[in-house]
């Protein structure tokens, strides 16, 4: 499965990943601020211990997922992914910075389904990393 995961990545499809990696990351931090002040009102447990612990195994988990889906599992029904009409795009009279740049961009919704899902997986474990790692630490000391 390393060597599918291998081929399918492409250098941009670097860029959408650390995007989505953003926004979960902020996302979670600020879950992770919220259960420390609302929840945690004692200060009987470390946010760092605690939440960043749960943070990571919930985007491992999500990793996983995103692995068995990679290989052809599939929950038909509840999460089978509507299909798209493509819509055509708007030529802008305007130039960006960006085009002026040697570097095709291309977004998160232009890319392959494998491509989409890789980005996903290759994301989640990312996020998961960086919850996991200090949770660990912090519980090792």
């Amino acid at each position: 499965m390393i060597k599918k995961i291998c081929t399918i990545f492409q250098d941009y499809m670097i860029r959408p990943m650390l995007y989505q990696c953003a926004t979960k990351i902020s996302i979670a931090l600020v879950l992770c601020l919220l259960w420390n002040r609302f929840i945690n009102r004692e200060q009987y447990y470390s946010m760092v211990e605690n939440a960043f612990f749960v943070a990571g195994a919930f985007f491992l988990a999500l990793a996983w997922f995103q692995y068995l889906r990679l290989d052809g599992a599939r929950i038909h029904h509840l999460l089978e992914e509507k299909k798209e009409k493509k819509k055509k795009k708007k030529h802008h009279f305007t130039k960006d910075i960006v085009d002026c740049a040697d570097e095709k961009i291309i977004p998160f919704s232009e890319l392959a389904d494998d491509e989409r899902i890789v980005c996903r997986f290759l994301g989640d474990l990312l996020c998961g990393a960086l919850f996991i790692i200090p949770a660990l630490i912090a519980l090792a000391f």
